[in-house]
């Protein structure tokens, strides 16, 4: 990775992003305003550059202590690894932490959730991580666990093809390479699998869609923001025993070109291609939005026609969540899931009084928007979408959470947040018994139905939750 590299690298300060399912490109951002606009606030941090998240799959089965992985975000910064305690929660739980500060330079979940790689900055290791020994009872130190598998690598950003295969966009001789590594050898690191050579400039992002067709480009140089696709047949090709690098330059389809930096790559589930970044440094002005490339684009291309045309409705859309327009970076990453699509926005400055650029290399905790089509999964049916909802499997349209532990009032009589409703949480509710808002003893965590008074309804609610132990849906 050049300096340059490690510079944009830097700048990512505010988070990855999620981005959810299209049926045609020409639709606008406000389609996810359907059901209204979310946040979170992520983990803060003071001496990384970026916190970066990912979030397990649909294919994810695991459950920590309790916590079902399967659509959770985790983050990564300073020398932390979080989980998002509950879905719309800006609470985060420690679950694995490292011996020294991470500068991430991605942290990626692999399709069946049973494995994390975890770049954990420049000219440090990349960690390999089985998604069963992250705790949140007792983080481990992910540096010196035995069944971690760390080694030296060069890399910018990853993906998984499948389960197997890590794909790495790295630095090269000349520009920058691809390579994959097979995490299932004992040692990564004893056999490196060159799939693409020679590209004329500074790593981008890397991304293969839901049939294997690989997407990468060109992060910085001449051409910045070029994209190219190569078909999944030549990547499966390369890495056979047999089989030998493409040249960037001579294989693969030009897909687009001067599309931001390349960076932040990833489908969502009609295969649309949502790109990110921004050439920050590249005196283009090409910062401060992320784009959608329509799925049919890429279909074109890979049959031998033309390259994206900016100009024709419905191949190439704009979303800008920072009204100012101004971020250097910006991150896309789509949760199948939840059908969720979490925006990172800096907002340091705001109109009327927009910078020339917002860059988010500043310490502290970012806020992400979350948004949804009209079809996001909304299991207990209050107009929430899961992926907002800090009591997805019990209607609460008002989402109190009284006590801010990221559990919706009405699913959480944990009063005392030791994890078990027991007699301690008992003696809370009968002190609050009988009373009503602007009473005395009134206790708003108690008022579970959220109708101003505490009764034998709330009573009924609470005993059906006792000896039940976190998390409290």
């Amino acid at each position: 990775m050049n300096a340059l590299t490690r510079t944009i690298v830097a700048c990512v300060a505010t988070a990855s992003i999620v981005l959810p399912a299209r049926r045609a490109a020409a639709e606008a951002f406000g389609e996810y305003d359907t059901k209204g606009s979310y946040s979170i606030t992520l983990p803060p941090r003071t001496t990384s550059y970026a916190t970066l998240m990912d979030s397990f799959g649909p294919g994810t089965s695991a459950v920590i202590d309790g916590y079902a992985l399967k659509g959770r975000l985790i983050a990564a910064n300073d020398s932390t690894i979080y989980l998002q305690k509950n879905f719309g929660s800006s609470v985060w739980l420690p679950v694995a932490k490292v011996a020294s500060n991470m500068d991430p330079s991605f942290v990626k979940i692999s399709p069946d959730g049973a494995t994390i790689a975890l770049g954990i900055g420049y000219f440090q290791p990349l960690y390999l991580v089985g998604s069963n020994l992250l705790s949140v009872n007792a983080p481990p130190n992910l540096s010196t666990h035995a069944q971690v598998k760390r080694f030296n690598a060069n890399y910018y950003d990853a993906v998984w093809r499948d389960a197997r295969y890590l794909l790495i966009n790295s630095e090269g001789p000349t520009g920058s390479r691809v390579y994959a590594i097979d995490t299932y050898l004992a040692n990564p690191a004893s056999a490196f699998i060159p799939l693409i050579e020679n590209v004329p400039g500074a790593s981008a992002g890397i991304t293969v869609d839901r049939f294997g067709n690989l997407v990468t480009g060109i992060g910085y140089g001449t051409n910045t923001g070029e994209l190219k696709i190569w078909p999944a047949g030549d990547v499966a090709t390369a890495l056979a025993p047999d089989g030998a690098p493409l040249a960037y330059s001579s294989t693969g389809h030009v897909l687009a070109a001067g599309v931001l930096s390349a960076a932040s790559l990833g489908f969502d589930a009609d295969n649309n291609l949502y790109v990110g970044g921004g050439d920050a440094f590249g005196g283009s002005g090409d910062y401060g939005y992320a784009a959608l490339i329509h799925g049919d684009v890429l279909t074109r291309v890979l049959a031998g026609g033309d390259p994206l045309d900016r100009s024709m409705p419905g191949e190439f859309t704009v979303m800008a969540p920072d009204p100012c327009k101004n971020d250097d970076f910006t991150n896309v990453q789509y949760v199948s899931s939840l059908k969720m699509l979490v925006v990172s926005a800096n907002l340091a400055s705001k109109p009327p009084n927009c910078a020339p650029m917002d860059n988010g290399a500043a310490s502290g905790s970012a806020t992400v928007q979350l948004y949804f089509p009209p079809d996001a999964p909304d299991t207990d049916g209050d107009g929430i979408p899961d992926g907002a909802d800090n009591a997805y499997l019990t209607p609460n349209p008002d989402q109190t959470d009284s006590d801010g532990d990221g559990f919706g009032d009405v699913a959480d009589v944990d009063f005392d947040n030791d994890g078990i409703v027991s007699g301690k949480d008992f003696s809370v509710f009968v002190d609050a018994f009988d009373a009503a808002t602007g009473g005395s003893n009134y206790d708003a965590r108690c008022d579970l139905n959220r109708d101003g008074k505490i009764d034998w309804t709330d009573y009924a609610l609470f005993k059906a939750r006792w000896a039940t132990t976190a998390p409290f849906y």
